[in-house]
């Protein structure tokens, strides 16, 4: 099976890449199911019908759904809900609307994620496509498991303590029950699915996050930054698309002067994204919404290529800190490379990596960003890039 996350800045067309990719895949005879986690669903419009929560039949070989939040949250730990909202309630004698009180900033979307897990495990499907929230939403609920993690491994145990020595002087203190061991389980289940579903989402052989993005320089400077996020956090990208391309007979008379600067950012994309593939679309005469018109987008975009296939397993780097000298140093894997055909640079908050003819651009990661470019190495086809402070010269 097979797991395909597109994000992007909203508004970049990245529903209707998903449901291209979707329609493309189940056209070609594989078992696809699309999902949209982003709030502000447009899946349905997308595809010319009426979602629901569940999955339905779209053609033979698709289905899709779009999940709703609140449901999900209220599946995975909907008990421990319960069991606050009595405490905040007896506490505030009415004056606190628990609800309000009780809403964790991207919970409710996070577990919306684990839908990907629960279909993954069914195992009905050849190829899972989500539509997911923007860039940043995204991966803010990609780490947040870790965050969980540290919760459950570290305060539930001390709760548990206390509510096994006080929790009957609380009973009869108030009318809160004693938290029953079921309160306490639930969040461990959440915490461990979780935990399941970034152990998949990690794994390049089964899941892949594609970048989508428009030629615009905000948009780009965005994708270029996701880029890097996605691969501090050890998710793997192996593909970007490049959306709305705008063809050179729409770039002449008055929208002429944007013609240089979309080729200027077209050569930054093709740097910035090193070994992965890269797609465009033009951008399209009408609307992409219904199965004939993502059929057609989907041809234009991926030509003769395979969308469900692993275009790139290969992180684009990995970062280290050694703490005696104080300097962080980005790994990069050139395996084909020699030596003398290497030179690195940094420009603002770029790393320039020539090899041979080829310029590769990373935009660097924020901890490198105020750090100077101290020296690199190169040994056993690996480059070594060290940053430090000009105090470290």
């Amino acid at each position: 099976m097979r797991i395909l996350i597109y994000t992007g800045k909203g508004g970049v067309g990245k529903t209707s890449i998903a449901a291209a990719t979707a329609v493309r895949l189940a056209k070609e005879g594989k078992k696809v199911l699309l999902m949209s986690t982003d709030q502000a669903h447009s899946l349905g419009d997308s595809l010319c019908m009426k979602l629901d929560t569940e999955a339905r039949e779209v053609f033979p070989g698709l289905e899709a759904l779009e999940i709703d939040p609140s449901r999900e949250s209220r599946r995975a730990w909907g008990t421990l809900q319960d069991y606050l909202r009595q405490l905040i309630e007896q506490k505030a004698n009415g004056g606190i609307e628990a609800d309000e009180v009780l809403l964790f900033p991207g919970l409710e979307e996070l577990c919306s994620l684990i839908r990907i897990l629960e279909a993954y495990e069914e195992g009905k499907h050849d190829v899972i496509i989500v539509d997911c929230a923007p860039t940043g939403e995204t991966l803010a609920l990609l780490r947040y498991p870790e965050r969980l993690s540290v919760l459950a491994d570290r305060l539930l145990p001390m709760i548990r303590g206390v509510t096994s020595v006080f929790g009957g002087l609380i009973s009869r203190r108030t009318t809160v029950p004693k938290p029953r061991d079921l309160v306490f389980a639930e969040f461990d289940a959440l915490v461990k699915r979780l935990n399941e579903l970034q152990k998949i989402l990690r794994d390049r052989s089964v899941t892949s996050m594609r970048i989508v993005t428009t030629p615009e320089r905000i948009v780009l400077e965005e994708a270029r930054r996701s880029f890097t996020w996605i691969n501090e956090y050890d998710f793997g990208v192996d593909a970007v698309c490049i959306n709305r391309i705008y063809p050179e007979e729409a770039m002449r008379g008055y929208f002429e002067g944007w013609n240089e600067m979309q080729k200027e950012s077209l050569k930054i994309a093709s740097e910035s994204f090193p070994g992965r593939k890269q797609f465009s679309l033009l951008l399209q005469e009408n609307e992409i919404r219904g199965t004939a018109a993502l059929e057609r987008a989907a041809a234009d975009l991926y030509g003769e290529e395979d969308p469900s296939e692993i275009f790139c397993r290969q992180e684009a780097f990995r970062m280290v800190y050694d703490p005696q000298s104080g300097l962080r140093s980005l790994l990069i894997a050139l395996p084909y490379a020699a030596e003398d055909e290497i030179r690195v640079e940094k420009e603002e908050n770029d790393l320039l990596l020539y090899v041979r003819s080829e310029v590769r651009r990373l935009r660097l990661p924020d901890l490198l960003c105020r750090r100077e470019l101290s020296g690199w190495t190169f040994d056993n086809g690996e480059l070594q890039i060290r940053f430090g402070y000009s105090w470290q010269k």
